[in-house]
């Protein structure tokens, strides 16, 4: 069927998007009109809101609306993701005429992590992404189909009965109370699309980490990194004077752990939070979920480290609060591996609800919330709970 021929009523696969965000990489901005594009027209159409224009037809591509489409999707990415985007697709001052293995390896210079590894899945994740940034832009007309290729890849008509969802729109930042349902009942979860650093009066701030607890560098934007930053003490010139949350965390690795030896998947450590007290936080929950990789910096995230970690973190918390320790009742809970490690945000978030049913059931009076900079992972967020109350 050509799609061309039914306007109004088409399918957008983030599949068929990645294939043709990956030949502009390739190519580049300046021979954006050889990039033989289809779907991303069509999507862009719809998303203006212009319903009398015709959806474009093979070869009838507005180059400077696709690359504004492009520049808010990378946009949108994490801060750290963001710049490695921008030189990819050549959005970056001085790369758009770089030819796509120029800056390619300019992008895998700045994400600082091998060769191969970028290629091979890091640039891969990143484009995927970015695809369904301009999806979540499109209109509830945009029909997500099944990523297999074959007969589900064909327009479907909408009418009575379930319409496959498309992606929300990115979210605004603050905070977003959402009644959730869960197996024993209802819980209200609170997102907060800010960095994990500025939450102010939840007792327990947990951090992402390695199976090393090797926390990440302080000019890092990873949630490690952050956390580390904010909790160290520092002198009238910013500069860091102590260490205070690595420090305590290194301790704790020191006296539990053999030298050397990683932990095991979903082990958590518990530190004092340092600076962050002043901000009402009462303790940083570390939590081990990725694993570097061989080669290069990057990670890998398993889901069940994650639902273990998040069973063990409330599991922690409530015997701290029981044993006559710290009045704990409130966990704020970051996107696990969503972002070096590897996950999609819509897996990390429903392995995290996962592992909250568990602990809920168990106590339901925790004040869970969830936390993400980046608005379009908080768009996977709000539909993951939406589709609870389904």
């Amino acid at each position: 069927m050509d799609l061309g021929d039914v306007p109004g009523r088409y399918a957008a696969t983030v599949d068929t998007l990645c294939q043709e965000l990956h030949r502009i990489r390739a190519l580049g901005l300046l021979r954006l009109h050889e990039a033989a594009l289809v779907e991303l027209p069509r999507v862009l159409a719809r998303s203006a809101g212009a319903d009398t224009r015709p959806v474009p037809r093979h070869g009838e591509v507005d180059t400077a609306a696709v690359e504004q489409a492009l520049l808010h999707a990378v946009e949108g990415l994490d801060p750290e993701q963001r710049e490695v985007g921008l030189i990819t697709f050549g959005l970056l001052p001085g790369t758009r005429a770089l030819a796509g293995k120029a800056r390619r390896d300019k992008a895998v210079g700045m994400a600082g992590i091998g060769f191969d590894r970028f290629r091979k899945h890091h640039e891969k994740l990143l484009i995927r992404q970015v695809a369904e940034a301009i999806l979540a832009g499109a209109e509830p007309e945009t029909v997500l189909l099944d990523p297999t290729p074959g007969p589900a890849a064909e327009t479907r008509e909408t009418g009575p009965g379930p319409v496959p969802s498309c992606p929300p729109e990115p979210v605004r930042a603050g905070r977003h109370p959402v009644l959730t349902r869960f197996p024993h009942g209802e819980v209200t979860v609170t997102l907060h699309v800010a960095p994990i650093e500025l939450i102010e009066d939840v007792d327990v701030l947990v951090s992402s980490e390695n199976i090393y607890f090797e926390m990440s560098k302080t000019f890092r934007r990873t949630v490690s990194g952050s956390l580390r930053r904010a909790g160290a003490t520092k002198d009238a010139g910013g500069r860091i004077v102590d260490d205070v949350i690595a420090h305590q965390l290194r301790t704790w690795t020191e006296t539990s752990v053999p030298s050397g030896l990683p932990v095991a998947l979903g082990t958590v450590a518990v530190t004092p939070p340092g600076a962050l007290a002043a901000r009402g936080v009462r303790r940083i929950f570390h939590a081990a979920v990725t694993t570097p990789c061989a080669t290069g910096n990057g990670y890998e995230t398993a889901p069940e480290a994650v639902a273990e970690a998040v069973v063990r973190v409330f599991r922690l918390a409530g015997e701290e609060r029981d044993s006559g320790g710290l009045p704990l009742r409130s966990v704020a809970l970051p996107l696990f591996g969503a972002g070096r490690g590897g996950l999609a945000a819509r897996q990390s978030v429903e392995a995290v609800l996962g592992a909250l049913e568990i602990a809920l059931a168990a106590d339901p009076d925790w004040s869970v919330h969830l936390v993400t900079r980046n608005p379009v992972s908080a768009a996977a967020v709000l539909d993951a709970l939406a589709a609870r109350q389904r």
